[in-house]
C-alpha cells in the first residue's frame, strides 16, 4: 500500500467525522415557557408553536447547561 492511499483515506475519514459532528456543534438551546401551563424548560430548537414563547428576547445559548442556568434567573420560572 502506498502512502498516498493512506493519506487519501485519512482525509476522507476526517471529512466524514467533521460532517457528523458539525450539526451538534452548531446547536442552540432556547429557554422557553408554555403559555398554557406556565412551565419553563429548555428546547434544542427554536419553537414554532404559539403556545410556547422564548424567554429573554430570543436569546440562544450554546449549551443546555447555560440555558438551564439562565432559566433559573427568570422571574416567571421561579414558581
Amino acid at each position: 500500500m502506498s502512502t498516498r492511499f493512506f493519506s487519501a483515506r485519512f482525509f476522507v475519514v476526517c471529512i466524514t467525522a467533521l460532517g457528523v459532528a458539525a450539526p451538534a456543534l452548531a446547536r442552540n438551546y432556547y429557554p422557553v415557557q408554555n403559555t398554557r401551563t406556565h412551565k419553563c424548560y429548555v428546547l434544542p430548537k427554536k419553537p414554532k408553536s404559539k403556545s410556547v414563547v422564548i424567554l429573554n428576547n430570543s436569546a440562544a445559548y450554546k449549551t443546555r447547561d447555560d440555558a438551564r442556568t439562565a432559566l433559573a434567573t427568570f422571574a416567571a420560572c421561579k414558581t
